[in-house]
């Protein structure tokens, strides 16, 4: 699977910091989308007006093979994941996850099963993601 993410024209592996918990979405890691997604970051932002996704601001790269992903492709598998308590909602516990998955890959389906559900849900993950969460299984 060949992923792109937007913002840089160089991947740097010392600007990927680890995995940190907040709320839904972590900080850390190296957040992607498959280049050949029907509804990737490029999309939602053109859809939102959000900001402008420029191929020559970008880069593109591939995954080891063997790497361990985890795959949301239905809200079934948000049990794959643990949970952590936050007021009356939970939110992945993303820093356990990253010591059994290198990457977690939100499908466009996963996506719209999972944006508004309750107490479980990844709202805010807008369109189909890869989300690395170990920088060593990039080639």
């Amino acid at each position: 699977m060949k992923l792109i993410h937007y913002g840089s024209k160089i991947y740097n592996p010392e600007k990927i910091r680890p995995i940190f918990n907040r709320y839904v979405k972590p900080s850390g890691g190296l957040w992607t989308s498959p280049i050949d997604s029907q509804y990737g970051w490029k999309d939602f932002c053109k859809a939102e007006d959000f900001r402008e996704c420029n191929e020559d601001n970008s880069f593109i790269i591939e995954l080891k093979i063997n790497t361990n992903i985890l795959v949301i492709d239905s809200f079934d598998d948000l049990n794959l994941l643990k949970w952590l308590p936050f007021h009356h909602m939970e939110f992945p516990d993303f820093e356990e996850a990253a010591t059994r998955y290198n990457a977690i890959h939100l499908t466009d389906r996963g996506q719209r099963e999972t944006r508004m559900t309750n107490p479980r849900n990844l709202y805010g993950w807008d369109c189909e993601t890869v989300l690395i969460l170990n920088k060593t299984v990039i080639l």
